[in-house]
């Protein structure tokens, strides 16, 4: 039986070849690496090979987008049976360990610590200061920890400086599970603890800059997992400074065209696009730049702007996004570029705003990007595309 189900696994995988090689090619991956750590995932769950072909080739490719393999260590195959189809669905889920080994071999952080925190545990900390953390386990050699009552991420760069320190509590960890479009999957039912890891790792790398476009990808790989649709509405607030702007609300997701045209559109809907400005932040005039910080402020200039046209995420994920840039760019671009810095993000934010209570915004956020091209002095910037 267990040389069957080799068999069969390896004779499963061959029919991806044409689809992973040029993947694997990119990556660095070897393709009889992956081969042999999915048929050691069939022997250990003989349920994948029921899984419809279509699912595994699109589940084993983004396993090897990120340069992981499923070998319950890096990433994990998981089975489960679609009650609208009948059928077995595979879903890939990266690990903790994967993402780790990935964001420190790619993404220019030198030390990231990830745990949780259970119920007979010793933790303190000071909030002023991240560095002053102490968790021990009260009974280094118990088994029982008791349930899990929180979790952290620190990141740290190659100086072992912070980069950011993120904590969730178990209530945190309950909403992000009640808000998966799966909340009774595999994947919650078996490897809770896992999973809750995955939530404060994935909202701290938000925080962080990660000059990598194949981690923030794993990244926000996971956003795929949840349905944010039905999250309250955002608050109005800057994103530079944190602080409130005033108490208008906008929808997290547009509205339909039924209720943007209809008479059976809500009143709260109305006001609060009425209120959203028409116009984005002006450019700033009379601004020389300098040519030494010319590639500083084009990198940021890139890496703020197209957080607008990052529909990976919805409004409040891009605007979560957008609320660490002062952090991360601050400190790299020197103090007169500061007020063009939050220009940038304002003009962001605007776009975001307007985006999803599905008001025009793309000609404005074009022009301010074509003005930011005239003072790099550059032809291109690379922002994605418009919709």
């Amino acid at each position: 039986m267990s040389n069957q189900l080799t068999v069969n696994a390896a004779t499963m995988f061959e029919q991806f070849r044409p689809d992973l090689l040029p993947i694997m090619a990119e990556t660095g991956q070897s393709f009889d690496r992956l081969k042999s750590t999915f048929s050691i995932a069939v022997q250990q769950n003989p349920d994948i090979l029921k899984c419809t072909p279509e699912s595994l080739r699109r589940e084993i490719s983004k396993c090897a987008v990120d340069g992981l393999v499923p070998d319950s260590k890096e990433a994990v195959l998981l089975p489960y049976l679609d009650n609208k189809s009948k059928e077995y669905i595979a879903n890939y889920q990266p690990m903790v360990y994967g993402i780790i080994k990935r964001m420190k071999e790619l993404g220019g952080v030198f030390q990231i610590v990830c745990n949780l925190v259970y119920k007979t545990d010793l933790f303190s900390m000071n909030e002023a200061d991240p560095d002053s953390l102490a968790h021990k386990q009260a009974d280094p050699f118990g088994t029982d920890r008791g349930d899990v009552v929180g979790g952290y991420v620190i990141f740290r760069d190659e100086h072992k400086r912070l980069m950011h320190f993120e904590k969730m509590s178990r209530e945190d960890f309950d909403r992000v599970r009640a808000a998966s479009k799966a909340p009774d999957s595999p994947a919650w039912k078996h490897w809770f603890e896992e999973m809750c890891k995955k939530a404060v790792l994935r909202r701290g790398a938000k925080y962080i800059s990660i000059n990598n476009d194949k981690i923030r990808a794993l990244i926000e790989r996971q956003d795929t997992m949840f349905d944010f649709q039905e999250k309250p509405k955002a608050e109005r607030v800057d994103p530079f400074s944190g602080a409130t702007i005033d108490g208008t609300v906008v929808d997290a997701a547009p509205a339909s065209r039924t209720q943007q045209a209809g008479s059976g559109a809500s009143e709260k809907t109305a006001p609060a696009k009425k209120e959203l400005a028409e116009k984005p932040p002006e450019f700033p005039s009379d601004l020389d730049l300098l040519p030494g910080d010319i590639d500083s402020l084009k990198e940021a200039t890139e890496k703020v702007l197209k957080i607008a046209l990052d529909k990976k995420l919805d409004a409040p994920g891009r605007r979560g996004v957008l609320k660490g840039m002062p952090e991360t760019w601050k400190p790299v671009l020197p103090e007169y570029l500061h007020p063009l810095l939050k220009t940038m993000i304002d003009v962001t934010d605007w776009a975001i705003l307007r985006d999803a209570a599905g008001l025009p915004w793309a000609g404005e956020h074009a022009m301010f990007v074509h003005k930011m091209k005239e003072l790099l002095g550059v032809e291109k910037l690379n922002i994605g595309k418009y919709p």
